[in-house]
């Protein structure tokens, strides 16, 4: 009988609270105790076949600012481009405290610059944007790297994998595996300045486990605290999900370990102009000490940075530039257009560069468009917000998540209009449509990568559509995602055909 009656009083007690609490938040769907509204997420998900698809029946119910429960927590959804500017840039003070209780914050234990907040955060993250814009000008080695990477992977597959033709390149590939290789070799080199190779079984082992990673992660285990994820009670979940960002942090940490002892040994110098980031940051803890300051510059806080950039930089690249191909395998007349752009541009005697963006609309039109047509994040991070405020005239009390659904936003009829067809024209019939695209996060905490990711689909994609015709090897891709339910919206696999363009 006590027992029961326990049980009665906590039920009591949790709907009491949540009762109170619901009339601090923005309407939403009513939640169960302990579950929330996680039995009506999984049924809209499940019922119309995807995350995105089961945010957007409860957007119809609720408008474009609601909150859903994620068990007892609380968490208001963003799906309207102009509330998230409001929120995010005009009230930056409020809305740019970073909230990552789970996976996030797992290997990074608030360090980094994903998961940190305050002084630390503030201290990396300029830290961060000072060394790629320093990359971005002078020598310019962001564009040296990529461009470099570009050529030695274009040449390197051809030779490898090459149709026999004396008078151009011809090449098949898998599309996501060349483009893993192309980009993680770009951010490795932006990072320690060494580049991989076709069939190197560490590189093989990092993508194939990162992509299995992100495809197995669900919404829950961003939410989960970390204390109960390590818990022998989810092992199950440990290998699948944790293992493959151990495996990275621990490349990271050889890596320094590896560039420490050619210092100790003379056989590298540090130099006022930094080749790499790896020796920007070690320049920077050099500084530190000489001048007697205390930092938060070490190198266990550098492995931790490193992971946060090379994270950023290679599956969220890699996974955009798969959708790029096969968006345009899909609409070959946009091939077409954006080349006699682009060699009206070059003159079809050069190779496409970054200060030829101003002259090329229609290709930045492209890639916007495929940006939002693939959209890559399910579910954006979260923000915690720590004072009483308002949303969208309606309350949001302290403590809540809150996020900007960049998925949600992308999809939006009103600002996309046939949001589901990949149409490039549309940024250029609508000026101010482009600042409405926010891939890379709307805010203080937006991604810091956005320069060099920008930098790399531009001269990639821009070149590729320069130098090469493509071809679909078999049936043409089906634009849909392989992991609808996932954190990370993966591209179709496919096969393709690089075809050498004849110079005139």
């Amino acid at each position: 009988m006590f027992l029961v009656l326990l049980f009665f009083t906590i039920i009591s007690l949790a709907l009491a609270h949540q009762w109170r609490a619901r009339k601090q938040l923005p309407r939403g769907p009513y939640p169960l105790p302990l579950i929330g509204n996680l039995h009506q997420l999984l049924y809209y998900c499940w019922k119309n076949g995807g995350l995105v698809e089961g945010y957007a029946e409860i957007q119809k119910s609720f408008g474009k600012v609601y909150t859903l429960w994620i068990g007892p927590l609380p968490t208001v959804f963003i799906a309207d481009f102009e509330v998230a500017h409001e929120t995010h840039v005009k009230r930056a003070h409020e809305f740019g405290t970073r909230y990552a209780p789970g996976l996030m914050n797992y290997n990074r234990y608030e360090r980094g610059v994903v998961a940190s907040n305050g002084e630390f955060f503030q201290e990396h993250s300029r830290f961060v944007l000072s060394t790629f814009r320093n990359f971005a000008s002078g020598r310019n080695i962001m564009e040296e790297r990529i461009m470099d990477e570009y050529r030695y992977r274009f040449e390197d597959f051809a030779s490898s994998n090459g149709i026999c033709n004396k008078e151009r390149k011809i090449f098949e590939t898998w599309a996501r595996p060349f483009f893993d290789l192309l980009t993680g070799s770009v951010i490795n080199k932006i990072l320690i300045n060494e580049r991989f190779e076709q069939n190197d079984p560490e590189f093989e082992k990092l993508v194939s486990r990162l992509a299995k990673g992100f495809e197995n992660t669900g919404f829950l285990d961003i939410f989960c605290p970390v204390r109960i994820l390590e818990s022998r009670f989810l092992k199950w979940r440990q290998d699948t999900i944790f293992e493959p960002f151990n495996y990275i942090l621990e490349l990271n940490k050889k890596s320094i370990a590896r560039r420490v002892a050619q210092l100790k040994a003379d056989e590298h110098v540090l130099s006022d102009d930094p080749d790499d980031f790896l020796d920007a940051y070690l320049l920077k803890m050099q500084k530190d000490k000489n001048e007697g300051l205390e930092t938060t510059f070490t190198l266990e806080n550098l492995a931790v940075d490193m992971y946060d950039l090379w994270l950023g930089g290679q599956e969220t690249t890699s996974t955009t530039l798969n959708w790029a191909c096969a968006c345009l395998l899909n609409r070959p007349d946009v091939i077409t257009t954006a080349r006699e752009e682009l060699i009206r541009v070059t003159g079809g005697h050069r190779s496409l560069s970054l200060i030829d963006r101003r002259e090329t609309p229609y290709l930045s039109a492209v890639i916007s468009e495929v940006q939002r047509f693939a959209s890559i994040l399910n579910m954006n991070l979260f923000r915690i917000i720590k004072e009483d405020t308002v949303v969208d005239g309606q309350p949001l009390r302290a403590g809540t998540a809150v996020t900007a659904h960049i998925a949600m936003i992308h999809v939006d009829e009103d600002l996309f209009k046939n949001h589901t067809e990949f149409r490039p024209e549309r940024f250029l019939e609508n000026d101010d449509l482009d600042k409405k695209l926010i891939p890379f996060g709307i805010g203080r905490r937006s991604c810091l990568g956005e320069s060099l990711a920008k930098a790399e689909l531009y001269l990639v994609l821009g070149n590729l559509l320069l130098d090469y015709d493509l071809e679909p090897v078999g049936e043409i891709p089906k634009l849909k995602t392989l992991a609808p339910f996932g954190l990370l919206k993966q591209s179709p696999e496919f096969r393709i055909r690089f075809v050498e363009v004849e110079k005139h």
